[in-house]
C-alpha cells in the first residue's frame, strides 16, 4: 500500500509506555493473582476435603491413597492441558479478547460449582472443567500482554506480570487460613468466594481492546490504527499502517520445522522442567512439610508461616529476573535460575535440619519461580506472530502433561519409598536438566522484533 511506512511494532516503539500500558498491567495482574490463586488453593484444602472424602488422614496429616489424592491435585491441570492445547490455537484465529474472557468466565462459574463436590470423582470433574478456563488464561494472557508493550519494555513487564503470580499464592493462604482453620473446615463456601474476584476480572477486562497484533495479521488495519491510538497515545492512521502480507496458517506440525523445530524443542523441555518442579513441589508441599516432621493439623500456625515464607521468596525472585531478561537475557537468566533452582531442590530435599529445610526452601521458590518470570518474554519472542499463541499453546500443553504426572509421580514414589526424599529429588533433577537444555540449545532473544 502506497504511503505505509509504520508497522505496530514501530508505533509501539516510538509511543514508549503508556497510561493505558500502565491500566492493561494492573489488570491482567489481578487476573493472573486469581489465576495463581486459584491453582494453589487446591494444595492447600485438599487434606480437609480429602479427610471428609476419606482419602487423607489429618491424625497424621498423611494421604490414606496417595494416588487418589495426587489425582484430584492434578484434575485442575488436566482441564489446563485442554485449555491450553484447544484456546490458545483458538485464539490465534479468533482473536485474543474474546478467549480471555470466556476463558476467565469459565473458570469462575467452575470454581463456584466446586462448592457441591459430593465424592472424589465430583471434585475431579468440577476441578478438571474449571482448569480448561485456566489453561486458556496460562496461554492468551501473557501472549495478549506481549502484544500491547513496546519492545524496548517489553522484558521487564512480562517478567512484572508474573510478580502478581506469589500475591495469588498469599491471597489463597489468607483464604484457606480463614475458611479452613478459623472458620472450622468451611471449604465449600471457600470456594464460592473464590469464584468472586475472577468474574470482576472478567468485568474489568472487558474495558481492553484487541490485540493490534492479530487485527493487523487479519488485514483489518482500520481497527488495528485505532486501538494503537488508544494503545501509544500517537496519531496513526490505517493508510500508513503497512499491511503485513497474509499468512495462511500452518498446521501445529509447522513448528517442528526449519528453525522453529530447535525453538519448539528447546520451550518445550524448558516448560516440562518448569510445570514438573513447580506442581510436583507446591501442590504436595504441605504433606512433605510433614514428611519433615514440621507440620501436623494440629499446628496449622507452623504450617501457615512455612507456606507464607516460600510464598514471600517468589517475590525478590522475580524481581532478580525483572532486572536480569533485560540486562543479562533472557536464555542466560532462566538457564541461571534452573541450574539453581535445582541445586536449593536437593538441598531441600535432603535436608536434616530445621534450617537447612528452611533455606532450601527459601532457595528453590526464589530461584524456581524467578525462572517462571523469565520463560514467559523468551518464550513469546521465540515465535513469530501468527504462531506466537499456538507455540504458548503447545509448550503449555506438553509442559501440563508433566504437570499432571508430577503429582501422580509424586505419589507413586512417595507410596513406594515411604518418604518424600525420592519424590522431592526428581523435582530437583527437572530443574537442573531443564537449565541445562536451555544453556545449550536455547537462542537468545533479547533485543528481538516481532514478526
Amino acid at each position: 500500500m502506497a504511503g505505509a511506512t509504520r508497522t505496530v511494532e514501530d508505533v509501539l516503539r516510538g509511543g514508549g509506555f503508556t497510561s493505558f500500558h500502565r491500566r492493561v498491567v494492573l489488570i491482567t495482574g489481578f487476573a493472573w493473582t486469581f489465576v495463581a490463586f486459584e491453582i494453589i488453593l487446591i494444595s492447600l484444602v485438599l487434606p480437609v476435603i480429602g479427610s471428609e472424602f476419606g482419602i487423607f488422614d489429618l491424625g497424621t496429616f498423611t494421604p490414606r491413597d496417595p494416588f487418589a489424592y495426587g489425582a484430584v491435585a492434578a484434575a485442575t491441570l488436566v482441564g489446563s492441558l485442554i485449555g491450553s492445547l484447544t484456546l490458545g490455537r483458538l485464539s490465534d484465529a479468533r482473536g485474543r479478547r474474546f478467549l480471555f474472557q470466556a476463558s476467565v468466565l469459565s473458570y469462575s462459574v467452575f470454581t463456584a460449582l466446586t462448592a457441591l463436590s459430593f465424592n472424589v470423582p465430583s471434585l475431579f470433574v468440577l476441578r478438571m472443567l474449571a482448569g480448561v478456563g485456566l489453561g486458556g488464561l496460562l496461554v492468551i494472557d501473557p501472549a495478549i500482554l506481549s502484544e500491547y508493550l513496546p519492545p524496548q519494555h517489553r522484558g521487564r513487564y512480562m517478567v512484572l506480570l508474573d510478580f502478581f503470580w506469589p500475591a495469588g499464592f498469599l491471597v489463597a493462604i489468607a483464604f484457606w487460613y480463614v475458611f479452613v482453620i478459623q472458620l472450622g473446615g468451611a471449604w465449600r463456601l471457600l470456594f464460592v468466594a473464590a469464584a468472586f474476584p475472577a468474574f470482576i476480572a472478567f468485568l474489568f477486562r472487558r474495558t481492553i481492546p484487541e490485540s493490534p497484533f492479530y487485527l493487523a495479521r487479519q488485514g483489518r488495519l482500520q481497527e488495528a490504527s485505532s486501538v494503537l491510538r488508544t494503545v501509544a497515545r500517537t496519531e496513526v492512521s490505517s493508510a500508513e499502517l503497512a499491511a503485513e502480507p497474509a499468512i495462511p496458517r500452518a498446521p501445529v506440525s509447522a513448528l517442528f520445522r526449519g528453525d522453529l523445530l530447535r525453538r519448539a524443542i528447546v520451550t518445550i523441555g524448558v516448560w516440562i522442567a518448569l510445570n514438573f518442579s513447580y506442581y510436583g513441589l507446591f501442590l504436595w508441599l504441605p504433606p512433605a512439610l510433614a514428611g519433615f516432621g514440621i507440620v501436623n493439623f494440629g499446628n496449622p500456625n507452623t504450617l501457615a508461616l512455612f507456606l507464607v515464607f516460600s510464598a514471600l521468596a517468589q517475590f525478590p525472585g522475580y524481581a532478580a529476573s525483572f532486572l536480569l531478561v533485560d540486562r543479562w537475557g533472557r536464555k542466560r537468566t532462566l538457564a541461571l535460575f534452573l541450574i539453581l533452582g535445582g541445586l536449593s531442590g536437593y538441598v531441600f530435599a535432603t535436608a536434616r535440619d530445621f534450617w537447612t529445610l528452611v533455606v532450601g526452601l527459601f532457595f528453590v521458590s526464589f530461584f524456581n519461580l524467578g525462572a517462571w518470570g523469565a520463560v514467559y518474554p523468551y518464550t513469546s519472542e521465540l515465535f513469530p506472530t501468527q504462531y506466537r499463541a499456538t507455540g504458548f499453546g503447545l509448550a503449555e500443553g506438553v509442559g501440563k502433561v508433566t504437570a499432571v504426572l508430577a503429582p501422580l509421580v509424586f505419589a507413586g514414589l512417595y507410596a513406594t519409598t515411604g518418604g518424600v526424599l525420592w519424590p522431592l529429588t526428581s523435582v530437583a533433577v527437572l530443574m537442573f536438566a531443564g537449565g541445562l537444555i536451555a544453556a545449550a540449545f536455547g537462542p537468545e532473544t533479547k533485543g528481538a522484533s516481532f514478526t
